[in-house]
């Protein structure tokens, strides 16, 4: 299927089939957040497994590419616990790549929020039928990810992009499970989460979930470092440095970039 067929704006019908393989290919996948970005748009997919999957979802994301078309694939392995697999369309002027990533270790504030297998009792089949999170379990993810800055300060912008209001809302118990990853903060970000979902702002719970996040780091000197690793290899690296500056593009001429590509990665066709 050559990109000129696909509707403007709408990639659903090339991402469900890799989403709905990966499902079936490996227990341990499921997408964390909601891929709406990359259905709509020139989003990624977000996803966890644990590295042991890591060679059959690079597998399924090869013979996904192939049969859509795509490639040659770029397999990137320069931002710590995370794998981004990333397809060009090399017909396409501009295009914005197809991106997966799978994450083996969440980061948040330089400690570790979750592994994989802490978050697969949290898991549902959507009606599309892929594996990810429920809603509150996402929601309450994307809370302190994408809806805090630091300090605890709201990030109106954040929530309203990632669509967390509503996501928090329509699953309270989701919300409550998730919400066991903080462990002595549980309390502080469920009450955050509450005054979310009614439309009010707790700083000082997301000050307080936030502090326990930095003070746990101080027994994780691997996750800092694996932090700072990350700044580093960000404005190094080309797959990340298109990732976070260029919005995904890759340029009129997709075989330059992959030429400047190639010296640090593996280029897969």
């Amino acid at each position: 299927m050559s990109s000129d067929i696909q509707p403007a704006g709408d990639r659903s019908a090339r991402w469900l089939p890799l989403l709905r393989d990966l499902t079936a290919a490996s227990p341990e996948w499921l997408a964390w957040k909601g891929p709406g970005s990359a259905f709509t748009g020139g989003g990624d997919v977000d996803s966890i497994a644990p590295g042991e999957a890591w060679a059959t979802i690079q597998d399924v994301f090869l013979q996904w590419a192939r049969d859509q078309g795509l490639g040659p694939v770029v397999a990137c392995p320069h931002a710590p616990y995370l794998l981004h697999l990333v397809a060009i369309d090399v017909n396409a002027p501009l295009q914005t790549f197809y991106e997966l990533d799978v994450n083996r270790r969440k980061i948040f504030l330089g400690s570790t929020l979750f592994r994989p297998a802490e978050v697969t009792s949290l898991a549902v089949i959507s009606e599309h039928g892929f594996r990810q999170l429920r809603p509150g379990a996402e929601g309450l993810l994307k809370l302190v990810a994408n809806g805090m800055h630091r300090g605890g300060r709201i990030n109106p912008e954040g929530l309203e992009v990632k669509g967390v209001l509503p996501l928090l809302r329509s699953d309270p118990d989701g919300v409550r499970q998730a919400a066991r990853l903080f462990k002595q903060a549980e309390r502080d970000v469920l009450r955050a989460a509450r005054a979310a979902a009614d439309g009010e702002w707790d700083r000082q719970a997301m000050i307080r979930t936030e502090a326990w996040s930095v003070v746990r780091a101080v027994a994780e000197p691997d996750a800092v470092i694996a932090r700072l690793k990350f700044r580093y290899n960000k404005v190094r690296c080309p797959v990340l440095r298109t990732v976070f500056e260029s919005g995904r593009v890759v340029g009129a001429d997709p075989w330059r970039w992959l030429e400047t590509v190639a010296g640090s990665h593996e280029i897969l066709t």
